[in-house]
């Protein structure tokens, strides 16, 4: 973390300690149904957006699947039009089974990029399953921005592999525009404790944070853990319908 990035963390954390402490059971109570209510919030949004990207990518399967005698421009057009009609997805990407980029909804042509090596793309391959994948964070090779890549494998009309399309969003995305706790940290991760986005996206978690929610069988609970070297009250949310935990944070004093 730069000494900025680390200044403005600890602007951050003084103002949590001051909002948020408080003496007594009833403090404790109303934050924990803050936390309730943050943690619900942003588990609805981030499903509802990744419900949209699933059909963004059905409705674009079938119309590449099913392409036919139509040019590559008016495809083009069409997966664009596909994908301003979700919010949340900045591009929508398909890269062909041997890894090279075929079409990008905010380029045409798209450019000529092997992409085979890209953990997204070579794990969904891999896979070799239909289900939306939620990929690590990486940086885009053109744009040089941080994004959170969904995938899902496209199969052909017999069956064999075509290719991946690539839903291409940013990390605030996942942040709910209404909020209970307007200064607490989220946090999202894939049920294999994959970090997907921090917020603010300078907060570095503990390499063992995932672990120390111990996230069980059930849809949410909440555990004492840390944010740097401070104590704080998280509250964790499966999505009901994808592989992601969502999580929101406050810091406690004692």
């Amino acid at each position: 973390m730069s000494h900025s990035a680390g200044d403005m963390m600890k602007k951050w954390l003084v103002i949590l300690l001051c909002l948020f402490w408080a003496p007594g059971q009833a403090a404790a109570d109303t934050a924990n149904i803050s936390l309730e209510e943050n943690v619900l919030l942003m588990a609805t949004h981030v499903e509802n957006i990744l419900n949209q990207t699933d059909g963004l990518m059905r409705r674009s399967a079938d119309l590449l699947r099913n392409d036919g005698s139509m040019n590559e421009v008016v495809l083009q057009g069409s997966l664009k039009r596909f994908t301003e009609q979700v919010s949340a997805v900045r591009a929508l990407l398909f890269i062909d089974a041997k890894g090279i980029l075929r079409f990008d909804t905010t380029h045409h042509p798209a450019a000529d990029l092997d992409l085979s090596d890209r953990d997204y793309f070579s794990q969904t391959i891999a896979a070799d399953s239909d289900d939306i994948r939620i990929g690590t964070p990486v940086t885009g090779q053109q744009s040089g921005v941080p994004f959170i890549p969904v995938t899902r494998l496209l199969h052909g009309v017999s069956g064999s592999v075509m290719g991946v399309l690539v839903a291409v969003m940013t990390p605030d995305a996942w942040l709910p525009a209404e909020r209970a706790c307007r200064l607490c940290f989220y946090s999202a991760f894939t049920t294999d404790g994959v970090t997907v986005m921090t917020s603010p996206a300078q907060m570095e978690l503990a390499p063992d944070f995932f672990d120390s929610l111990m996230v069980a069988d059930g849809l949410s609970g909440i555990t004492e853990t840390r944010l740097n070297a401070y104590p704080a009250r998280t509250m964790w949310r499966k999505l009901r319908d994808y592989p992601v935990v969502v999580t929101s944070s406050v810091v406690t004093i004692y």
